[in-house]
């Protein structure tokens, strides 16, 4: 299995609506992506990169920059590095966010594409990247942990309505 981190770019238009489909029966298990369902691909592309560069941001949206995971013609997953903390991203969400489209899970997608994203975040100059989890998210706690995370705790999440998980990386010493 290869893949890559990718940009959303125009080419991506099938497979983008091919990926964001997967999502329609349940839209709030798509983690890490956060334009309009029915934006058009150029709307969206423009929107991730202007983020990304700290531009054009809604509401209290901090900097962040969004990647797929990149397969062949097919985009397998969607990941977002939100550039710094506010208390509310602390409480729910971190630093990282992710998820893999329901046809490609249990493959090591999440595992891949999480560590993949580590190094831009070493470019970010982010040296903690906190990550957190549903506590019932088992494929995803282990991701995490496969990556070098740390739990530091489990507890009752009001913002999350469920128990949840907070883990730390570790990013200042070069490697998970």
């Amino acid at each position: 299995m290869s893949g890559k981190l990718a940009s959303l770019e125009t080419r991506h238009q099938h497979a983008l609506e091919t990926f964001l489909s997967e999502f329609d029966a349940q839209p709030e298990e798509l983690h890490g992506y956060f334009c309009e369902r029915d934006w058009p691909i150029d709307r969206a592309a423009h929107a991730l990169a202007a983020w990304g560069r700290g531009e054009e941001l809604r509401g209290r949206r901090v900097p962040c920059s969004t990647w797929f995971w990149e397969e062949g013609t097919a985009l397998q997953g969607v990941i977002n590095v939100r550039h710094h903390l506010t208390p509310s991203l602390e409480a729910w969400g971190g630093h990282i966010g992710y998820c893999v489209a329901p046809t490609h899970r249990n493959k090591g997608v999440a595992t891949r594409m999480l560590a993949a994203v580590l190094e831009p975040c070493r470019q970010l100059k982010i040296e903690r990247a906190l990550l957190t989890c549903n506590a019932e998210n088992a494929a995803s706690w282990k991701t995490i942990e496969a990556n070098g995370g740390t739990l530091d705790r489990e507890d009752w999440s009001e913002l999350a309505k469920c128990t949840q998980r907070w883990y730390w990386i570790d990013l200042a010493s070069g490697s998970p």
